[in-house]
């Protein structure tokens, strides 16, 4: 993309639907800086087909499938600009526009514009799964009986799938410090701004950060059995890359120790002070809270001595009485003049400012004459997926195909869990009839399904 900005061909502020007409009006603009920055708002493409009842690696999905399911999208996560969201979604959108300016398939112009002339010659997209490529690395997983394939078959390319090598990866960050792309060296790692005016790490396709008290200008990733991460130390003249086939490989942990080792005189690891927590302090905020922003279900409970996050990090006390959520975030629970959470803030690393909001103490006790209330057929014409909502054995199911199916876990009044494919609430009119379903996972804040006619 910023090798057609040089060309004169487009600006990183051109309306992405210059190029791609047949995406939706949101209201606020979406230019192809945001595309580049995940500040568009639109909806992770991988979780639209996992709510269609295919989750990746079930079936193939083209390029095609992948532009679609994106363009049928008439909502947003947010609105443009306001926030930070990793979203494949965009650079599945940049992948169409390099091929409608540059007039050919997005593999030819990468081939023509980048690997050739660098030197890359065992770089290429995946544009393909089913060519064999000499000395290609297969994916694999750990399950309870053994290692098995874990490959991404899929024609998804652009946000992933570009097959590469360490030393291919070198001489691209090599060629970057020696600026052998002009400006493209300099625009990386200029960081993207939100609506609010507050500059975030995420630049365009790397994270232009720190680590250790140095720039570090890097980037993970993962697929399937794949784990990777490149990160280039500029002051050190340094680039480590990593690249593993094991799902669930460390891939970033294992760069960083490799960065530790390699890299004199860093700043020590920011210590935080800890301290035994109050029993008394922590047990009144145990209960279920709701993420604001992403609808995720947060379970708080006590784990020897502490809070944790059901199925997730501990909240180690501190000393000014706020909480460290794993290695930097520091949470804050909020509570009304008698003790009672209300919520908390958690203020994150890179400055982004979470809220939870406080929903109850103890799980939802559910009767089933109240679930019979959810159930029925609920359909999203956005992604044309239907799903079947039935009491089974006391608890409520969401079914789409035999086969496809989650059971749900109440989590507080109207609202569950609902394992892979996140949060599922209902919402009801004025009447307390229930007219609508939600589903919100991680990358998917709000996809609304209405009762089926």
């Amino acid at each position: 993309v910023l090798l057609l900005v040089s060309d004169g061909k487009l600006r990183l502020d051109d309306d992405v639907r210059k190029y791609i007409p047949e995406l939706p009006q949101y209201g606020r603009t979406i230019t192809i800086r945001h595309l580049l920055s995940h500040t568009s708002g639109l909806r992770e493409w991988s979780n639209l087909v996992a709510d269609q009842g295919y989750p990746r690696g079930t079936r193939v999905t083209s390029q095609a499938d992948l532009v679609n399911i994106i363009v049928r999208q008439q909502a947003l996560n947010y609105p443009v600009g306001d926030y930070y969201s990793y979203t494949n979604s965009g650079f599945a959108l940049l992948t169409v526009i390099v091929e409608r300016v540059a007039g050919m398939p997005f593999a030819r112009f990468s081939n023509e514009r980048i690997f050739r002339p660098l030197g890359m010659a065992d770089t290429r997209w995946r544009d393909d799964f089913t060519t064999i490529v000499p000395r290609r690395a297969q994916a694999y997983s750990r399950r309870a009986d053994g290692w098995h394939i874990d490959m991404p078959f899929e024609q998804v390319h652009g946000p992933g799938g570009l097959l590469t090598t360490v030393g291919d990866w070198l001489k691209w960050n090599d060629a970057l410090d020696k600026r052998s792309l002009g400006a493209v060296s300099d625009s990386l790692i200029s960081r993207a701004t939100l609506t609010s005016g507050r500059a975030i790490p995420y630049a365009m396709g790397m994270i232009n950060g720190t680590y250790r008290g140095i720039p570090e200008w890097a980037h993970s990733g993962s697929t399937a059995g794949y784990s990777t991460y490149l990160a280039r130390y500029p002051k050190q003249a340094l680039s480590i890359a990593v690249m593993c086939n094991a799902a669930g490989a460390a891939a970033t942990s294992y760069a960083r120790q490799l960065a530790d080792a390699l890299i004199p005189g860093m700043a020590p690891r920011v210590s935080f002070d800890t301290v035994a927590a109050d029993p008394n302090r922590i047990s009144r905020f145990a209960g279920i809270y709701r993420d604001d922003r992403t609808h995720d279900v947060v379970d708080l409970f006590i784990d020897r001595g502490q809070l944790r996050i059901r199925g997730g990090a501990m909240l180690r006390a501190l000393r000014d009485g706020d909480f460290l959520m794993g290695a930097a975030a520091r949470v804050r629970i909020v509570t009304a003049a008698d003790g009672t959470p209300t919520g908390a803030r958690i203020f994150a690393p890179d400055g982004d400012t979470l809220t939870w909001s406080y929903a109850s103490a103890t799980r939802w006790q559910t009767a089933e004459t109240q679930l019979a209330a959810f159930t029925g057929r609920w359909y999203q014409p956005e992604g044309d997926a239907a799903w079947t909502a039935r009491v089974e054995k006391g608890a409520l199911v969401l079914e789409q195909r035999p086969g496809t199916r989650a059971a749900l876990v109440p989590a507080y009044a109207d609202t569950f869990e609902a394992g892979a494919y996140g949060t599922i609430w209902f919402t009801r009119d004025k009447k307390g009839a229930v007219t609508a379903m939600h589903l919100g996972a991680g990358r998917v804040w709000d996809l609304v399904f209405s009762r089926a006619r």
